[in-house]
Formats: structure tokens, C-alpha cells, sequence
């Protein structure tokens, strides 16, 4: 799923789920049943034919990310989900990473807001490019005596060469 909105906001809800969920190749019966369940599951029943548009940006992030996993592949990458959106509609966003994480499907998560890295099983950090941390949230702030994770980033930053 890309940083950018990426879904059809000239189409309803439920025709982008059946566009993604088609290319994906999911046959009729698969996609009427995963279209029933993400819309009950984000309480979208009432926007099935609302135009992508007219969602707010919170809940056009959490239908991006629910069709991207519609076809319940084993990974997927999240490119900065929550960027943008209001603070409720962030916390629900996760709620629905955890209910994927416990479905089988591994998450990865690129976020520049560290309070989100804490919800994490792993974190990895890079400066410069390259990889300088990698490890369980809890683990990374007992390395580096801090209280947060955002304190563990902005120590090993410091490190950056500046060209």
C-alpha cells in the first residue's frame, strides 16, 4: 500500500473492491464474501456505493489497506499509512494492522512518527542508509538506556554524516 492514495476515487467503495480484488484474481463468490466481511468489518455497509471520494482521508486510508489485503497475501508493505490522518482515525488504522498481523499476514510498517514504531514487534532504524538498529521495541530502549523510541532514533541520528 503506497504513501499516495491509490485507489479509484471516480468509483464506488464497492467497485474498487471489485477491481483490486479481481486483478488480485479472486473469482465472484471469494469477492462478494471478502467484500461483505471488510465492509462489516470497517462498519462501511451504509458507503458500499458511496464514491471514494467523498470519504474523509482516514477512511480511505483504512479501505486502501483493507483491499490491499483483500486477497490475503502473506506480506504486505504499508508506505507511511496513517500520514496525514487525524489521531482517532490512526489508532483505528492499527487496530486493523493487528487484526491482519492475526490473521497470518506479516506487516511491514515504514512510519516517521516513532510513537507508532512502539506498536511494533520489531523495529528497524537506518541512518545514513544503512541499518544500525533491529530489534523488539522493549529490547532497543533497554540498549540504549531511553525512555522511548523516539529517544533510541534520535540518538543513533546524531550519528548521520552530513555531506
Amino acid at each position: 500500500m503506497s504513501q499516495k492514495f491509490a485507489l479509484y476515487e471516480d468509483l464506488k467503495v464497492c467497485e474498487n473492491m471489485r477491481l483490486y480484488a479481481g486483478i488480485y484474481g479472486l473469482n465472484d463468490k471469494e469477492i462478494k464474501s471478502r467484500t461483505d466481511e471488510i465492509l462489516e468489518q470497517l462498519d462501511f455497509q451504509n458507503e458500499r456505493n458511496t464514491l471514494v471520494k467523498a470519504l474523509p482521508l482516514g477512511w480511505k486510508q483504512k479501505l486502501a489497506f483493507s483491499i490491499s489485503i483483500i486477497h490475503q497475501p502473506e506480506i504486505v508493505f504499508l508506505d507511511e499509512p496513517t500520514g496525514g490522518v487525524d489521531p482517532a482515525a490512526r489508532r483505528q488504522f492499527w487496530e486493523l494492522i493487528y487484526q491482519t498481523t492475526d490473521k497470518g499476514i506479516t506487516v511491514f510498517v515504514t512510519t516517521h512518527y516513532m510513537d507508532e514504531a512502539e506498536y511494533c514487534n520489531r523495529i528497524c532504524i537506518l541512518v545514513d542508509g544503512k541499518i544500525v538498529a533491529l530489534d523488539s521495541p522493549k529490547q532497543l530502549k533497554e540498549t540504549y538506556s531511553a525512555q522511548n523510541i523516539d529517544e533510541v532514533f534520535r540518538l543513533l541520528a546524531r550519528k548521520a554524516i552530513r555531506n
